[in-house]
């Protein structure tokens, strides 16, 4: 049977409760205290998740570890159930001197909850966060979370005065589809974290984030964040000029965010809002070349610069475009004008030239209308005196036809009556009156 030298002793911590529970580790097993570099490719979120055997490692060799309590917990859990047994304990140490001779199989703590995610997403710090469909579909089993669980995410929250994490859990928020809850709960989490922020706290801003209509606009909101500075507290310090920059920025850049996930506001109006708020302000502080030339070559993320020029730059070709556009239609409306004129002109010729032969017309008509005056004077006259004429001739034949008639009639009417000179007279009263119907016919 071998014999086993002096075992050391390792105590951790649980975060929430006052448990203590200490670890034997053999003096004989490997010194993990200074665990192998992880390789350039492995990504981010192996490195988050290798906290706990760090942890671990550091205690193990004496040293205090730097992990905050969300992930001591974590460590602790992990620590405790390879720590039951003095065999077991055996078994442990050879088996992280094989991971470690290996250089890979990290420990790892499995998210299940909402709860667990929001801190991993606090853990990193503000760095880059993404939900995987197993752990998406495994979080939106139960996404609510209770009042506790929700008083310590909050507190968690407190700790971050920059604001480098409320984004990140939005941003996830919206690749979140078929989970209608689970993306609610997460954009929640993250609006009552920006209300309880104190660069939210302004009425004006509160109300932006409620949608009341009291509120201030999305262009006064962003600029009241960009130029956010705290308000001096007695006993505690100011924050540096640099962490200041940082938490204006992180306030932006999360209003922006809430704004595209909340009032729908798309990449161009976001884009013209950040450039008219946050952009274009710091770029006239760049006083010479040099500091242009520097904020140029100091951009760590071209994409999101590339992203807003692109957009610009797709408006500056759409405004060429229309201007163009507007040119040609500008040179037909002058060409169309120019014509215009051109008929108008000719319009006021053949004006003028109608004008004056209307006026000679006139002058004609108003001529013919005398004479032919006259003429109906004379015309009338001469009528007239024909119709006297007439009138004095019928009278007269009417006249002798009466009195031819009376002679005739007093003939009949004596004793003796003498017809014959009644028939002479008659004969010759109709002799007279067709003759002067013949006259009238002709006349």
């Amino acid at each position: 049977m071998k014999n086993f030298p002096p075992k050391r002793e390792v105590v951790v911590t649980y975060a929430n409760s006052n448990k203590v529970q200490t670890v034997h580790v053999p003096q004989h097993a490997p010194d993990i205290s200074a665990p192998p570099q992880p390789s350039q490719a492995e990504s981010s979120t192996d490195k988050v998740a290798a906290e706990p055997q760090k942890t671990f490692e550091r205690e193990s060799a004496g040293q205090p570890s730097s992990l905050s309590p969300v992930e001591a917990e974590a460590t602790s859990g992990q620590v405790s159930q390879s720590a039951s047994t003095d065999n077991a304990q055996s078994e442990t140490g050879s088996t992280l001197a094989g991971k470690k001779n290996a250089g890979s199989g990290k420990p790892k703590e499995d998210i299940e909850t909402l709860e667990q995610f929001i801190r991993y997403a606090y853990g990193r710090k503000g760095q880059r966060v993404s939900l995987k469909p197993k752990v998406e579909k495994a979080i939106a089993q139960n996404p609510r979370l209770d009042e506790s669980a929700l008083s310590r995410l909050l507190a968690l929250a407190a700790g971050d005065a920059l604001l480098a994490v409320p984004r990140q859990l939005l941003l996830v928020s919206r690749d979140i589809e078929g989970y209608p809850a689970l993306r609610a709960a997460l954009g929640n989490f993250v609006s009552t974290v920006m209300q309880r922020h104190p660069a939210f706290a302004a009425p004006g801003l509160q109300g932006a984030l409620l949608n009341l209509p009291e509120a201030l606009s999305a262009t006064d909101a962003l600029a009241k964040l960009a130029s956010f500075t705290p308000v001096d507290e007695g006993g505690k310090e100011p924050l540096k000029a640099a962490d200041l920059q940082a938490l204006q920025s992180n306030a932006a850049n999360l209003f922006a965010t809430w704004l595209a996930s909340h009032r729908g506001m798309n990449t161009d109006e976001l884009a013209a809002l950040l450039f008219k708020v946050v952009w274009a302000p710091a770029a006239r502080e760049l006083v010479d070349d040099n500091t242009r030339l520097r904020a140029l070559t100091e951009i760590e993320q071209p994409a999101g610069v590339g992203l807003a020029c692109q957009r610009f730059r797709q408006q500056a070709i759409e405004s060429q475009s229309a201007q163009d556009q507007a040119q040609r239609e500008a040179i037909e409306l002058r060409e169309r004008l120019a014509n215009t004129d051109a008929q108008r002109l000719l319009a006021e010729e053949q004006r003028e030239a109608l004008a004056q032969e209307l006026s000679a017309l006139r002058e004609s008509t108003a001529a013919e209308m005398v004479e032919l005056k006259k003429q109906h004077d004379v015309v009338c006259t001469h009528l007239r005196h024909d119709q006297e004429q007439l009138r004095g001739r019928l009278v007269r034949r009417l006249e002798d036809g009466v009195e031819m008639l009376e002679v005739g009639l007093s003939a009949l009417r004596n004793k003796t009556p003498r017809v014959e000179v009644m028939m002479e007279r008659a004969e010759h009263v109709v002799d007279a009156l067709r003759a002067e119907m013949s006259n009238l016919r002709e006349e």
